[in-house]
This record gives C-alpha cells, structure tokens and sequence, in this order.
C-alpha cells in the first residue's frame, strides 16, 4: 500500500536559484551599482535561462537582503571584492518563493 500523499505549502516549497552577485560602474562618477541576476538553476543550462534582476541602493541593502538567506556562517561581506570584479560572484541557493521574490524573481 502506498502512503497517503501529503499535500505540501506551495509557499514552503524551495528551489534552487543561481544567484549573481555583481557591480556595474557609473561612466560619470565611477561609483559601483550593486546588482543581483537571479535565474533557476537547472543541470542543464540554456542560453535563454529567464534571468531577472534587482539592484541595490548601496553595500549595505546588498547585505542586509543577501546575509539572511545564505547558510549559517557565511557572510557577503567576505565576497566584496569578488563582486566588485568584472565576473561577479555566483551563489547556489535554495530558497522559497518569497525568498526569491526579495531578489526580484517573478514568475
């Protein structure tokens, strides 16, 4: 006999999204614009991925919105200088619907 199927949160339910954390600089004053492109992971990666973003005002909402969602013990802080670099940085995380929707996924 199979069990009974239980009927899960749509809300709870958590995926693994691709998080690029990166910087694009001002032409006028050379100050760095933080920036998140959020896209589904999947094995198997496509050009056309649906890629959104979500730009900060300054390091510190970067990292008050991004701390709280990485594992324990880490901290973007440590990254800075990754994402000031021309190539970002990537994080692989799973998170819920409102957790992706804080970095401005929409589905």
């Amino acid at each position: 006999m199979n069990p009974p199927a239980q009927k899960i949160n749509p809300g709870s339910r958590r995926r693994r999204y691709l998080i690029h954390l990166c910087c694009t600089y001002d032409e006028g004053s050379h100050a760095c614009r933080y920036a998140a492109r959020i896209q589904l992971w999947k094995a198997r990666s496509s050009v056309h991925a649906k890629t959104q973003e979500r730009v900060f005002t300054d390091e510190y909402e970067l990292i008050e919105s991004i701390n709280p969602l990485l594992p324990q013990g880490s901290d973007v802080r440590n990254v800075i200088s990754h994402i000031e670099n021309p190539d970002g940085f990537l994080y692989l995380l799973n998170l819920s619907s409102e957790e992706a929707n804080s970095l401005g996924w929409r589905e």
